[in-house]
């Protein structure tokens, strides 16, 4: 096993300043995920800006008509069948609070539910059965136009403890928990893919417990601390981040890999915090 650390921070050792590099448990192991249904969603050099979709706002979606869906405006164009990532505010927000990180999400071609968090996530579930039907449902919008095998779930403080309440769901494909460590440390007793936490440097609150669950976890995890980011912050910091993971694990952009999973990744670096194992 080798032991490697990436941070802005310096270790000084004797006379000699090392750089911290990234610990890294285990060499890569874990395969990329299968390609996508359809075709691929269009190529694009970055993450951290908007991707080529044009997206359009769902106000009243949902099996209860009180979440949100946030789509690319052309689905199913060019035959892309497009994956689905389910969003989980934090406590006391709503999607509104949300909006341009959901939309830039979209614009990179993934259908983004998003509804009111709450700590069973029940929510969540009920919005993975009505997206499966809906793309069953001949009269709807989404009609063969989702890919069900590619759906991912995250979210911000409440919404990822939510998030750890469905990642034993098994229509999950990866889980993204952003300054949502579990109360408990119990949260990744259920996780079954891929997971990736985001957490802030200046969050004391949250990032104490996303420590734990990186302890705890024992599938694949990569997990980061974002310099100078708070608990507020960190969604909004960590957005390139998730665009990038959700490209990789839903998209089937394999290539994207080595943004997380290698000892000169790009979110490994300056400004980052980052380890990960289970690989």
């Amino acid at each position: 096993m080798s032991l490697i650390h990436i941070s802005r921070k310096v270790l000084l050792a004797g006379l000699l300043l090392l750089p911290l590099q990234v610990l890294a448990v285990n060499p890569p192991t874990v395969p990329d995920p299968d390609p996508p249904v359809g075709n691929p969603l269009p190529p694009v050099s970055r993450v951290d800006v908007d991707g080529p979709y044009a997206t359009i706002i769902d106000t009243r979606a949902g099996p209860s008509r009180s979440g949100w869906v946030v789509r690319p405006s052309n689905l199913g164009a060019d035959g892309v069948v497009h994956p689905v990532f389910i969003w989980g505010p934090g406590a006391a927000s709503r999607p509104s609070d949300y909006e341009d990180h959901l939309r830039r999400i979209a614009s990179h071609g993934f259908v983004v539910y998003s509804e009111v968090s709450s700590n069973s996530g029940s929510e969540m579930g009920a919005a993975l059965d009505w997206l499966i039907e809906q793309n069953n449902n001949s009269r709807s919008d989404y009609y063969q136009k989702l890919d069900t095998s590619r759906i991912g779930a995250g979210g911000h403080s409440r919404g990822s403890v939510a998030t750890f309440a469905n990642a034993s769901d098994p229509r999950l494909t990866t889980t993204i928990h952003v300054a949502g460590g579990s109360f408990d440390g119990r949260g990744p007793n259920n996780l079954r893919k891929p997971a990736a936490f985001i957490c802030g440097e200046d969050d004391r609150t949250a990032t104490p417990n996303c420590r734990r669950d990186y302890t705890n976890t024992r599938t694949p995890v990569w997990f980061t601390v974002i310099d100078d980011a708070s608990h507020t912050s960190t969604a909004r910091d960590g957005l390139a981040v998730i665009v990038g993971w959700l490209r990789w694990q839903l998209a089937g952009e394999t290539e994207r890999r080595t943004m997380f999973i290698d000892p000169s990744c790009e979110f490994c670096g300056r400004g980052y915090e980052t380890q990960y194992k289970n690989w």
